[in-house]
Parts: structure tokens; sequence; C-alpha cells
């Protein structure tokens, strides 16, 4: 399926809905630019001893439409950015994130969505479970789902889903991890009053691969199976808490101890107690394969380069409004990987931590800069991955224009 032309077409067509649709006095878009410095300490993730330190500039271009008709609505972002590196040149590259998308609603009781997402990024170079790759490697992900839901305002509601990715690398050395799934699910909601809805429902994830992996006579494929429970709570204006319970499992045809049989799931949560003073909180259990796509907050950025067995992670986020034109950024996040060879059975692990504080200065409405650091810290133990520290500092200035 060519998920890309065809978003990049919705998104065309979007962008010509906005120009007849929008009127005088309204701007239903905005366009930005950006450029930002940052350096590492171990760009590559080497270990101890071996680090090699760069820094790289990487200008941005971003631009979106949100445009409401009647009961629709109609949206597409784009981000387009240039990444040059000082010392590891081959790592160049021109990356993007696309998305487009559309919320409609009927008269009577039925509704829905459909989005589409293109993705392409410098990949994480030291991931673990993979021999080691060239300087390189482009990481590529389109998706695209959409989402039918039967009662709006009603106690009880029904919806269906149904979605395709597809994740590819420029790399030889993780072909074997390319592939394409087909997804769809079917739920119930059950809504008892304003602040709380239940829900549960069944999914189903079918992957094939592209290419064979070392030992593989064929392309490898796999099937997974849940049963979900969901709850999102609104105890009070100032406190939201999203939650989601999964029980099934992953079967794969050839490399069986891969296989996953138990609980996954996530809880964010969403707290303002000022109205300077803002807190995000996420926990999530998933297999690697999915632990990159889980969007638990609008700073989350995809990646299809956790190749675990099941991730475990922790974050916690803060923004704080100093003045009215300083805001500070905090984070910590931890996260623990159970790495398994899925012929073999060898196992190992990793834990890794990332600290991050940030300041941005909005200088005028339309001008902002900011400094931001951060430092990375994994341990490993077994096989499937390696140790090590990665410092980063940066800074950057934008122009946005809405």
């Amino acid at each position: 399926m060519a998920i890309r032309p065809t978003l990049l077409a919705l998104a065309a067509g979007l962008a010509l809905t906005g120009a007849a649709c929008a009127q005088s006095n309204d701007r239903p878009w905005y366009v930005g630019l950006a450029q930002d410095f940052t350096h590492d300490s171990n760009v590559l993730g080497s270990v101890a001893g071996s680090e090699t330190g760069d820094t790289t500039s990487t200008t941005t271009l971003r631009g979106g439409l949100n445009l409401p008709f009647g009961r629709q609505r109609a949206y597409a972002n784009a981000v387009l950015n240039h990444q040059r590196f000082s010392n590891v040149e081959a790592r160049n590259n021109n990356g993007y994130t696309l998305g487009a998308g559309l919320d409609w609603a009927t008269v009577e009781r039925l509704s829905g969505s459909f989005t589409a997402n293109a993705n392409r990024q410098q990949a994480d170079f030291n991931v673990g479970g993979i021999v080691p790759v060239s300087l390189s490697n482009l990481e590529r992900t389109d998706e695209v789902n959409a989402r039918v839901r039967l009662g709006v305002v009603t106690t009880f509601s029904f919806d269906a889903g149904m979605g395709h990715r597809q994740v590819a690398f420029s790399a030889p050395e993780f072909a074997s991890r390319e592939y394409r799934q087909d997804s769809g699910n079917l739920g119930l909601s059950y809504r008892p009053g304003g602040i709380l809805t239940l829900g549960t429902g069944v999914s189903l994830e079918r992957t094939r691969f592209e290419v064979p992996a070392p030992g593989q006579a064929a392309a490898d494929r796999s099937e997974r199976k849940d049963v979900y429970v969901t709850a999102d709570w609104t105890p009070t204006g100032a406190s939201t808490v999203n939650a989601r319970v999964n029980v099934g499992k992953t079967t794969y045809d050839i490399a069986t101890a891969s296989d996953f049989k138990g609980v996954t799931g996530s809880l964010s949560w969403a707290w303002k107690p000022t109205g300077l003073l803002g807190l995000t909180s996420t926990l999530s259990r998933d297999t690697g394969q999915e632990s990159g796509f889980l969007r638990l907050g609008q700073a989350n950025s995809v990646s299809a380069t956790d190749f675990s067995h099941t991730t475990n992670a922790l974050t916690v986020n803060a923004t704080y409004e100093l003045t009215g034109k300083i805001t500070m950024t905090g984070g910590v996040a931890y996260s623990r990987r159970d790495l398994i060879d899925g012929f073999t059975g060898v196992a190992g692990n990793d834990t890794t931590t990332t600290v991050s504080l940030g300041a941005t200065w909005a200088a005028t409405r339309t001008v902002s800069l900011g400094c931001h650091a951060s430092r990375d810290s994994r341990s490993a133990s077994g096989a499937g991955s390696t140790a090590f520290d990665n410092n980063r500092f940066g800074c950057f200035g934008q122009v946005t224009l809405d």
C-alpha cells in the first residue's frame, strides 16, 4: 500500500480546501522556521573509551492547517528538517514528519476519524540486539488509521477501527526488521457520568516481515491478539487520567523464542496544580515492536528501533511559566528493556535513564529563543545491548507566524 503518496495527496487537498474556505479575517494555518545547534558527547552511543563527540545543526520548517467546516474538521501538519553533523558527515540527512486527518460526524449518532502519518529520521545508533550498523540509517514509518463510532453523547457507544503500518530502514543490517502490519479492533464504551468513560474490546495485529533474518529460510510472520480495558477519567478541571490494560499474546511463525503472553498497557496523568505549573506522568509496558509507537503525550516522538521482548518505561515531564515570557521545562525518563534472541533464546536486558532541562524565552509574539540540556545513561547485562553515557546541550531560535 503506497501510504506516502496518499498522505501527500491528502495534505495537498487539505491545503487547497483551506485556501478556498478560509475567511479573510481568519488564519487557520501556521508556519514557522527554527534553527538548532546541539552538541553530543557520544553521538554514536559507543561504549566508554570510544566515544565520538559531534555538533549537529538542524534547520526546521514547519506548517499546518486546521479547518473546521460544519460537523467536520480537516487538518494537516508538516515538519521538514535538514540535519548536518560536523564530524560524522555520513549521518547528514533530510527528515520529515507529515500528518493529516479528518474528523467527521453525521446528524445522527455516527462519527469517526481518518488519520495518516509519515516520518523519516536518523535512527537510534545504539539500539541493542543488532550487529553494528553503518553510520547512516534512515528510519521511515508510515501509518494510516480509520475509526468509526456509533453513539456520541449516549451512555453506550460502539467503535471499530482499522490500521496499516509500514516500517523501513536504509541500512542493510536492519533489513530483517522491516515489516508491514495490519490491525483492527472492536470495542464498547460506557459513560456513567461526565467525568468517566470506561471501555473494553478486542484487537488483532498481523505483521509480515519483509526479509528473512540471518538463519531463516523465509521471512517471519507474527500475530498479536488482545482483550483490552480502558478508562478516561477527569476528576477535576486540572487533572486527566487515561489508562489501558491489555491481556493477550504475540506469536511468531519462526522466531518462537520471541513469543509473548501476558499483560501490557499504559497509564498517563496530566495535572496542572497551578496556573503556572503543569505535570505529565506516563507509565507503560509493551512489546518492543509497539513501545516506540505509544503516543502518550504531545512530546512523544515515534521510533521503530525498539527491538526488545518487552519495554517498561516511566516518564515525568514538567513545565513552569517562570514569567510571562520565560517557560522552564524538565523531565526524567526511565526504561528497562528485556531482550531475547528469537532463535537461540539467549537473553539480556538494559536500563536507560534520561534527565533533561530546558528554557524558552518568547522574545516577541513570533520569535522565541531557548536552550536545552540532557544526559542519557544506559547500563546493560547479558546479550543484546551495551552500556553508554551521553551528555547533550543545545540552543535554538524560532520564528512562528499564525
